[in-house]
């Protein structure tokens, strides 16, 4: 099947039609933009000097990686790789520094040490910058900072970015407030809600005609695709591969946009465990209260209360202490909502460990986009009334991200 390309420059409105690949038969079968640019025999990057932003996790459906598989194609010159946080092997925590790629020679020019952003002047000699990312379509995850950065770059370059869809691993949902604007921080850097329910090929779009007018985008799209399941939920279901160190399990990124909203306070989310993001935790945190509150107000799981052990966390949090946490093991993904742990959670440390959490205001604020939780902490706003004015943010966004789609529900 020939690849179809959605192009998309800063002009893009409500009355332009996404394109899609046409499915060869009723029932298409679940396939990467890797895969089908591959398929293609790489039509659509054929002659052209590129680029590619990269990691591990960005491997095509017999997991072989993406640089490896471009390096080798014949009519596409691959002249350097980007690394996002976390690096080419999507296993380091903090700063990375630069390079070089050893099975292709090829520089890794990384966008989490002492640039966030490719260089314009240094995308000169390429004809296109790659974008093949996979990623957790969560907010404050800072993979859709480093998206923006590189298409700003891109414009300024005047080279179009061409994104290698992959599936959000969360589907479409959306949940979570809507910020007026792009901030400073590298952490929550978009207008996005929490959830905001986008492929990187769709979101690409978004920012291009939100954000970043004159912007050019190719999309490689996916095929088969339902954007409304979850990752494990696709036909055929692609394995999930850590995009980070401390995302190892699909259960703990469903749990991530709740309980990483944590990560300004100074309770464990379990880094330095087996479980990180599905459990939380302190030595000094009152469990049963806290299992209570999530059992009565957080449906979809089943919370545990456990004593765990960070090893060697990479936030540094209880190192080598036992702490009293609660474990939340996943039973109905359809009903749970990992901003009720967040919103419920801030609502009772508030009441029974105000003096002991200390949440950081600041990070806080750059993560979620408003200061709402901390409000809920100082129980000055309702869990539920802060639930409700969430879902209208998230009502609205999903009507303003409506022409920037690219794929329909299953039926």
């Amino acid at each position: 099947m020939a690849l179809t390309c959605a192009l998309l420059a800063g002009s893009c409105g409500a009355d332009e039609e996404a394109v899609v690949p046409e499915p060869d038969t009723e029932a298409a079968l679940f396939t990467t933009g890797l895969d089908a640019l591959l398929a293609a025999d790489c039509a659509t990057l054929a002659g052209r000097r590129i680029g590619l932003v990269v990691n591990n996790a960005a491997r095509n459906a017999a997991g072989e990686p993406a640089w490896g598989l471009l390096a080798a194609a014949e009519n596409v010159e691959l002249v350097r790789l980007y690394s996002p946080e976390h690096g080419l092997g999507a296993d380091r925590s903090g700063a990375v520094g630069d390079t070089v790629e050893p099975a292709t020679g090829l520089e890794i020019v990384s966008l989490y040490g002492e640039r966030r952003a490719p260089d314009p002047a240094g995308l000169a000699d390429l004809d296109a910058l790659v974008y093949d990312l996979p990623d957790v379509g969560v907010r404050f995850y800072t993979y859709t900072s480093t998206l923006y950065l590189c298409l700003e770059a891109c414009r300024e370059a005047g080279i179009p970015l061409v994104v290698l869809d992959r599936p959000n691993p969360l589907g479409n949902t959306v949940s979570g407030p809507l910020p007026p604007g792009v901030a400073d921080s590298f952490v929550g850097k978009l207008p996005l809600p929490v959830r905001y329910g986008l492929t990187p090929g769709e979101t690409a779009r978004w920012i291009a005609g939100e954000l970043l007018p004159g912007a050019e985008v190719e999309v490689a799209p996916l095929t088969g695709y339902d954007p409304a399941t979850y990752l494990d939920a696709q036909t055929p279901a692609p394995p999930w591969r850590p995009t980070s160190p401390n995302l190892p399990r699909l259960a703990g990124v469903v749990c991530y946009p709740g309980t990483g909203l944590f990560e300004p306070t100074n309770l464990s989310v379990g880094r330095g465990t087996e479980r990180p993001f599905e459990v939380l935790g302190a030595p000094w945190l009152d469990a049963v209260g806290l299992r209570d509150v999530w059992t009565e107000n957080c449906p979809g799981a089943d919370y545990r209360v456990v004593a765990f052990t960070p090893r060697a966390p990479s936030d540094g949090k209880h190192t080598a202490a036992t702490c009293r946490g609660v474990e939340i093991s996943l039973n109905d993904r359809d009903a749970f909502d990992p901003l009720r742990l967040a919103a419920y959670g801030y609502a009772y440390l508030g009441r029974r460990h105000p003096d002991r959490t200390r949440p950081q205001t600041t990070f806080l604020r750059a993560m979620l986009g408003d200061d709402a939780l901390g409000r809920v902490f100082a129980g000055e706003l309702e869990p539920a009334v802060l639930l409700d004015t969430w879902a209208a943010d998230a009502a609205a966004f999903a009507e303003q991200r409506r022409p920037y789609l690219l794929y329909t529900e299953t039926p």
